[in-house]
């Protein structure tokens, strides 16, 4: 129960982390965040875009992980025993992760159950062995693999992946040039503007609702004591 609703306090705090984020881009104006002449509505127009590029940038990173968290939490949700490692990487023991447990060695079972989760469809996956192995969590596991096979090509995880990987973003709101004068001409170029619109409504119509889903089923399989915060 403490593993799961631990799980679950992470997940909603990168969750309201990301719609912070993003709902400030909504803003028409940064004052507490621009210094600029009141006269120079250049300066002003480009610091209000660079503003906004930052808060987007950090709303997409936080609502990718949000997405990887969620498996992490599926997986801590349906895994009773955990596996114990030797240096190379090979199970040695399985331990039982039911009674109590010192606070210690409930951190430590926690964080080894962690470095099991792996993409949710992968051949091997132990997310196919847990289905097996707790039928009443097939429902949530089913989820996150569909979820994941429509979002792991979209345009947002890409975006995400291309930050994390290959380089900044350039985007196409702050000049109209065609010919390459500038280190960010060459840049991967989008629309700000675009983007944002097109995350808000990929958390409003589709991650909000998966993720909804996801722990109403995981709330069922796993019956938590109402008393666990």
């Amino acid at each position: 129960d403490i593993y799961f609703m631990a799980k679950c306090h992470e997940l909603f705090e990168k969750y309201q982390t990301a719609r912070l984020f993003i709902e400030q881009t909504q803003k028409e104006r940064f004052d507490d965040w621009i210094i600029s002449p009141e006269d120079n509505k250049n300066a002003e127009k480009y610091f209000t875009l660079y503003i906004k590029s930052i808060l987007y940038e950090a709303a997409l990173i936080n609502y990718n992980i949000l997405v990887d968290l969620s498996w992490t939490l599926t997986y801590v949700s349906a895994e009773y025993s955990l596996y114990e490692f030797d240096s190379t990487g090979n199970v040695i023991n399985v331990k039982d992760v039911s009674g109590l447990h010192t606070i210690e060695d409930a951190y430590q079972m926690l964080r080894d159950t962690e470095k099991a989760v792996t993409t949710p469809h992968t051949q091997g996956s132990p997310f196919t062995y847990l289905k097996k192995m707790c039928p009443e969590y097939t429902d949530a596991i089913d989820l996150i693999i569909n979820f994941w096979r429509l979002f792991s090509n979209s345009q947002i995880r890409s975006l995400y992946n291309y930050t994390k990987h290959k380089g900044v973003l350039h985007y196409k709101d702050y000049n109209n040039k065609t010919m390459p004068s500038d280190i960010s001409d060459v840049q991967k170029q989008i629309s700000l503007n675009e983007s944002i619109t097109d995350l808000i409504s990929f958390d409003d119509n589709i991650l909000f609702p998966y993720i909804n889903e996801l722990i109403k089923l995981l709330k069922e399989a796993v019956n938590p004591s109402p008393i666990i915060m």
